[in-house]
């Protein structure tokens, strides 16, 4: 919000926009938090970040409610997507899984949330300005989720490597990451950032392999791969016609 405010100044908002930054911002975070951390705590950390990796193709077929055309080759992702995931979810019946039903459950319905989030935050960011709306609706929407988690907090006891760990993430997650994500957009466009959006779920999935020792088998990685590919597919982005070059000559000025 501080950003914000020295960089554009306090929103002059209506009434009406302020309660729609609110209402969008408590969807992506104090919902989104909240199925999101019941998921994980029924899931290894790498089959959370993939599940999370399906927003983007989410997005496609919400899309579609508020009339966003689709094109064959982003419907072929999203089919790929869905054939990993629905791999995932048949996994979840092998004896000794570490993929629960109920865990993809709840990653499913925190990603579907977040993906409605990323559709209103397309129109309300190019309205609003994508900084002002990011940090309005983050305060606002992370309000109710503070004032649940606030009685919960233990200030006696905790080391302070813990506290470091809150700030580090919740820096890192929501400024740093926010703010590198938005300068990535403007530099690569908005269809060459969407792919890079894949390499999250690679990452987690690394990450909970060598730093929580997640042992998943084969078939899981497997359909990871295969929904990350439907992913990707989904968001790559679209060749554009490249301009005539043919008989183009550069004139020396005259005069």
């Amino acid at each position: 919000m501080t950003l914000a405010v020295r960089a554009h100044g306090w929103p002059r908002w209506t009434w009406q926009t302020w309660l729609t930054v609110a209402g969008v911002g408590l969807l992506g975070n104090s919902v989104f938090q909240t199925l999101f951390l019941i998921g994980i705590r029924l899931s290894p950390a790498g089959v959370a970040g993939v599940v999370n990796g399906m927003v983007p193709v989410l997005v496609l077929p919400l899309g579609l409610l508020l009339g966003t055309r689709v094109t064959r080759r982003q419907a072929t992702g999203v089919a790929v997507a869905f054939g990993g995931l629905l791999t995932l979810l048949l996994l979840t019946r092998q004896p000794g899984s570490p993929v629960t039903p109920g865990g993809m459950a709840w990653l499913l319905a925190a990603a579907t949330a977040w993906a409605l989030y990323t559709l209103f935050n397309r129109t309300l960011s190019g309205r609003l300005g994508a900084l002002p709306f990011v940090a309005f609706s983050l305060a606002l929407g992370s309000l109710p989720y503070l004032l649940y988690a606030a009685p919960h907090v233990q200030l006696g006891g905790t080391p302070p490597l813990a506290w470091a760990g809150v700030a580090l993430s919740g820096l890192g997650a929501n400024v740093v990451a926010y703010l590198a994500w938005a300068r990535g957009a403007q530099v690569l466009g908005a269809a060459r950032t969407s792919v890079w959006n894949t390499l999250a779920p690679v990452i987690a999935l690394m990450l909970g392999a060598a730093l929580l020792h997640e042992r998943l088998p084969l078939p899981v990685w497997a359909a990871a791969a295969v929904i990350l590919s439907g992913a990707a597919l989904a968001n790559w982005p679209a060749r554009t016609a490249a301009p005539p070059t043919g008989g183009t000559r550069h004139n020396a000025p005259t005069g």
